[in-house]
C-alpha cells in the first residue's frame, strides 16, 4: 500500500511540473509575441509616418511649380491669379499644376504602378502664402546672404534676430563672448570668441543696408544710401527677451570723402533664447523706405566667428510690414494610409547667385606697384 501511495504522489508531482512548464512556456511565448507585434506596429507606424512626410514634401515641390509658373506667366498668368485667392488647400490644382479641383487630395504617382495606390500616398492640402511677415535664413560662418527688402508698404525699422539653440549645438543656454564685459569694442581672436566652450557665444553679424531709391543707374549707385554695421553680442541680459535699438540713419558711408571709425555696435542677447527662439535681437532705425523704393533695397548679412540662423522683419513704427513675395511660405499636409504629416517650408525666389565675398581673395601677401599715364604703363618692381 505504501508503494502504491508513493507512485500516486510521484505522478501528481510530474503532472504539476508539466502544467507549470506549459504555463511558463505559454507566458514566455505570449510575451515574445507581444514584443514582436509591438516592434512590427512601431516599424509600420515609422514607415507610414515617413511616407506621409514624403507625400507632404511632394506637395511642397508642386507648390514650387506653382510659384515658378507665376514667375514665367504660364497660361496667361493663371498661377498668379490663383495665388492671390484665399487659401483653400487646392491652389496646386486650381493653378493647373497637378491634381483635380473636385478631388479632396492629390495622389502621389508611383513609378511602378503609376496610380498612387501602391503606397496609398497623397497630399491632402497645400497652401501658399506669398507675403510673409519675416524672412528666415541659415547662413554659414563667413558667408554672405543678400536679402531683398521688397515690402508691401513703407517701413522705417529692420528687426534682426539671430542665434538659435541649433547654432549653440543644442545647449540650453547661450554663452558670452570672452572679455566682452569690458568697455572696449575690440574683437577677440577667433579661438577666444567663446568665454566657455560648453556655452557657445552668438555670432557677430555684419549688416550692410543698401537703399538706392525708387530708381538708380551706375552713375548714381555710389552716392546711394548705404550703411554697414557690425552687431556685436557683447552682453547677456537676464533671462527673458531683449530689444536692442540702434540707428543707421546718420551712419557715414565708405567713399563719402571722409574718414570714420565704424566700431562694432554692442547688442544685448538673451541667454535662454527668449527672442522668439533666438538669442540676439537688434532693431535698426533707418530713414523711411517707400514700397516703390523697397524694390531696389537689399540687406547683406554675414555672420562672423560662427554660423547663425537669422530672422528678419520689417516695421513701420510699431506696425509690422510684410515682405512682398520675397520668401513664400508653403503649408503642406501629406497622407499615407491613415497617418498624416504636416510640413511648413519657405521657398527661395530667384537664382542662387554666388555673390563674391571679396574684391580680391589671396592666400599670401599682395603688393601693388604700378603707374599709369596717358601714354604709358609702368609695372614697377614690387615683390610681395
Amino acid at each position: 500500500m505504501d508503494k502504491i501511495a508513493r507512485n500516486n504522489q510521484s505522478g501528481a508531482v510530474s503532472l504539476f511540473a508539466v502544467i507549470f512548464a506549459t504555463l511558463l512556456l505559454t507566458v514566455l511565448m505570449l510575451g515574445f509575441m507581444r514584443l514582436i507585434m509591438v516592434d512590427q506596429r512601431q516599424a509600420l507606424n515609422n514607415e507610414l509616418s515617413q511616407s506621409a512626410y514624403d507625400a507632404a514634401l511632394s506637395g511642397v515641390e508642386d507648390a514650387k511649380r506653382v510659384v515658378r509658373a507665376c514667375q514665367k506667366r504660364d497660361n496667361g498668368g493663371r498661377a498668379c491669379e490663383q495665388l492671390r485667392l484665399p487659401n483653400d488647400c487646392k491652389v496646386v490644382a486650381r493653378a493647373g499644376v497637378a491634381g483635380n479641383v473636385a478631388a479632396n487630395e492629390t495622389l502621389i504617382q508611383s513609378r511602378r504602378s503609376g496610380d498612387g495606390k501602391e503606397f496609398n500616398q497623397a497630399y491632402t492640402c497645400v497652401n501658399i502664402t506669398m507675403d510673409t511677415e519675416d524672412f528666415l535664413v541659415s547662413i554659414p560662418e563667413g558667408s554672405s546672404r543678400l536679402v531683398p527688402l521688397k515690402a508691401k508698404a513703407e517701413f522705417n525699422k529692420i528687426v534682426l534676430e539671430w542665434f538659435t539653440k541649433e547654432d549653440a549645438n543644442g545647449n540650453v543656454a547661450a554663452g558670452r563672448v570672452k572679455n566682452a564685459a569690458s568697455a572696449s569694442t575690440s574683437l577677440p581672436a577667433y579661438s577666444d570668441w567663446d568665454e566657455s566652450p560648453s556655452r557657445p557665444a552668438p555670432a557677430l553679424l555684419r549688416t550692410q543696408m543698401i537703399f538706392p531709391g525708387d530708381t538708380f543707374d551706375l552713375a548714381s549707385l555710389d552716392s546711394s544710401r548705404v550703411a554697414t554695421m557690425f552687431l556685436y553680442p557683447r552682453t547677456l541680459s537676464v533671462p527673458g527677451p531683449t530689444n536692442g535699438g540702434v540707428s543707421a540713419i546718420n551712419l557715414p558711408r565708405a567713399g563719402g570723402g571722409g574718414q570714420f571709425n565704424n566700431a562694432p555696435t554692442p547688442v544685448s542677447c538673451s541667454p535662454d533664447f527668449a527672442n522668439s527662439g533666438y538669442s540676439c535681437r537688434a532693431t535698426i532705425d533707418i530713414s523711411p523706405v517707400t514700397a516703390a523704393a523697397s524694390v531696389n533695397s537689399f540687406l547683406r548679412l554675414t555672420p562672423l566667428y560662427r554660423m547663425s540662423h537669422v530672422r528678419i522683419a520689417l516695421y513701420n513704427g510699431a506696425e509690422p510690414v510684410k515682405f512682398d513675395g520675397v520668401q513664400p511660405a508653403v503649408d503642406a499636409t501629406g497622407r499615407a494610409s491613415n497617418v498624416f504629416r504636416r510640413v511648413e517650408a519657405r521657398l527661395q525666389i530667384g537664382d542662387d547667385f554666388p555673390y563674391p565675398e571679396n574684391a580680391i581673395d589671396l592666400e599670401n601677401s599682395l603688393c601693388k606697384d604700378f603707374s599709369v599715364t596717358e601714354g604709358s604703363v609702368t609695372s614697377g618692381n614690387c615683390r610681395p
